[in-house]
C-alpha cells in the first residue's frame, strides 16, 4: 500500500555463476535528520554526481507546488555527511509542476537532469531533462520514449551514460503487477519500447525502483514477489554476458536494510554509501542512509588467496603488503603510490586477479573508509578496474592507531 500512498495516481513515477563473491556489508543504517524527513512521504534520493546535493521526492506536502494533494514535488538539500541544509523545491522551478514529479537521473558531469512530469490525465511519452549552460538551466526538453504503458504505476531511472533506461511499470507481458523493463537507442539514436528483462527478476508480484551501479554490473530494485522480510524488499542482481535482458538471481540485501514494511528507492555510492526510503517508523515513508563495505566473502570455485610465495614470485619479495597511514592521515605518500603504481602495473593484465583491501585498524570506522578508498581510488587510476577491487574492515589489536591496509590478491 506504500508504494501507492507514495505515488497516489496511477500514472506516477512510481550468485548462481562462479563469481568473486563480492557482497555488501552494511555497517549501520540511520534515518536521515528531521530537515529532510517531514510528516509527509520522501521517497526516491539521488545524490548529485559531485556529493554535494541529496535530490528526493516530497509527497502529501501543502508547500508542494501544486499544494498537499497535487502530485509529489522534487526536493533537493545541499550538505555533506550527518549535516544537510533545510531543503528546497526550487531545483529550479521548471521540474516542478502542479503535477507529479520525480527526478529520475543525471550525466556524469551532473550538466544534465532528467525527470518525469506526469499527470493523471495524459499518457507518459518519454522523460525531460534540463540543461545546466553558465549559471542557467534550460526549458525542459524531452526525450520520447515510445510504448510506456501507463495503466498502473511508473518508475524510472536514467544511466549516468544516458545509454540505458530502467522502467518499471505493467504491460501486456508483465508477469504480475509491475515488471522491470529497459530501453535502449537504436542505430537512429532513438530509444526504443521498452523490454520486459524476464522471469528471473520479474514476478507476480511488483518490482519497482531499478538503480543501475556505477560500473552498470549491478541492479538494484525493490519487490514484494521474491520472499524477505515484509512488504517489500530491496535486492541486486549481476548483469551477465554485457547484457541487458540476462540477469543472475536477485539477493535480498538483509535485515540491516529491509525490514517487515516498505523499503525501495535504493541507490548506492562508491561501494560505501547508499539511501533509500522505508515506512518503518511510521505510516508514510522517511529517508535512510546506510554506511557500506563491499568485501570478499567467499571465493569462487577453484579460487584461492595468494600465498607469500605467489606475492615474491609475481611481485617481489621486495614489494610490501602494507600501506601504512600514520595517525590521522588518510591520504597516500608518493612512495606509496609508486608502490600501487608497479603493483597495478604488474598485474594489469592478469584480469583474473582480485585486489582485496583490508583495514587493519581499531580507527574510527569512517577514517578507515577514506583510507580505503584511497587506496582503491590510485589502484584504479592506474588501470586496475573496479570490479577487481574488494574491500573489508577489520579490528586488530595489535594495529591499534596505525591505520595499516593489508593487499590481498586472489584468483
Amino acid at each position: 500500500m506504500v508504494k501507492r500512498c507514495c505515488f497516489l495516481l496511477s500514472t506516477i513515477l512510481g550468485f548462481c555463476l562462479n563469481v568473486p563473491g563480492q557482497e555488501l556489508e552494511f555497517n549501520s543504517v540511520r534515518k536521515l535528520p528531521p530537515t529532510l524527513n517531514s510528516a509527509a512521504e520522501e521517497g526516491m534520493p539521488l545524490l548529485s554526481p559531485d556529493g554535494r546535493q541529496l535530490f528526493f521526492t516530497r509527497t502529501l506536502f501543502a508547500a508542494n507546488s501544486g499544494g498537499k494533494f497535487s502530485g509529489s514535488d522534487i526536493w533537493h538539500s545541499e550538505g555533506r555527511g550527518d549535516v544537510w541544509r533545510s531543503p528546497s523545491n526550487t531545483i529550479p522551478a521548471i521540474m516542478n509542476t502542479a503535477a507529479h514529479n520525480v527526478l529520475v537521473g543525471f550525466d556524469r558531469e551532473g550538466k544534465k537532469r532528467f525527470f518525469v512530469s506526469a499527470s493523471p490525465y495524459s499518457p507518459i511519452d518519454g522523460i525531460y531533462y534540463t540543461e545546466r549552460i553558465n549559471d542557467y538551466w534550460t526549458r525542459p526538453q524531452l526525450i520520447p520514449i515510445p510504448g510506456i504503458d501507463t495503466r498502473r504505476f511508473v518508475g524510472v531511472y536514467v544511466s549516468p551514460d544516458v545509454d540505458v533506461v530502467f522502467l518499471s511499470m505493467q504491460g501486456d507481458d508483465s508477469y504480475g503487477e509491475e515488471d522491470l523493463y529497459f530501453s535502449v537507442k537504436d542505430k537512429t539514436g532513438q530509444w526504443t519500447v521498452p523490454r520486459n528483462m524476464g522471469g528471473t527478476l520479474n514476478t507476480q508480484g511488483f518490482e519497482i525502483s531499478p538503480f543501475l551501479s556505477n560500473d552498470k554490473k549491478r541492479l538494484y530494485f525493490a519487490s514484494n514477489g521474491h520472499g524477505g522480510e515484509g512488504d517489500a524488499d530491496i535486492f541486486y542482481s549481476e548483469r551477465l554476458y554485457d547484457s541487458w535482458e540476462t540477469w543472475s538471481v536477485p539477493v535480498n540485501l538483509g535485515k540491516m536494510v529491509n525490514s517487515a514494511k516498505f523499503d525501495a528507492y535504493f541507490s548506492i555510492y562508491g561501494d560505501s554509501i547508499a539511501y533509500f526510503a522505508s515506512n518503518r517508523d511510521g505510516q508514510f515513508a522517511d529517508l535512510y542512509e546506510a554506511h557500506v563495505t563491499r568485501r570478499a566473502t567467499v571465493l569462487g570455485d577453484g579460487q584461492r588467496y595468494f600465498t607469500r610465495e605467489d606475492w615474491q614470485r609475481e611481485l617481489g619479495a621486495s614489494i610490501s603488503q602494507e600501506i601504512i597511514f600514520p595517525e590521522t592521515s588518510t591520504t597516500l605518500t608518493p612512495s606509496q603510490e609508486e608502490l600501487l603504481f608497479y603493483v597495478a602495473n604488474k598485474l594489469q593484465l592478469r584480469r583474473s586477479v582480485m585486489f582485496h583491501l583490508v583495514v587493519l585498524q581499531t580507527d574510527d570506522l569512517e577514517r578507515g573508509e577514506k583510507r580505503l578508498k584511497s587506496v582503491a581510488d590510485y589502484l584504479t587510476q592506474s588501470g586496475i578496474s573496479e570490479d577487481r577491487i574488494v574491500t573489508r574492515q577489520v579490528e586488530s589489536p595489535e594495529k591499534a592507531g596505525r591505520g595499516v591496509i593489508a593487499i590481498r590478491l586472489f584468483e
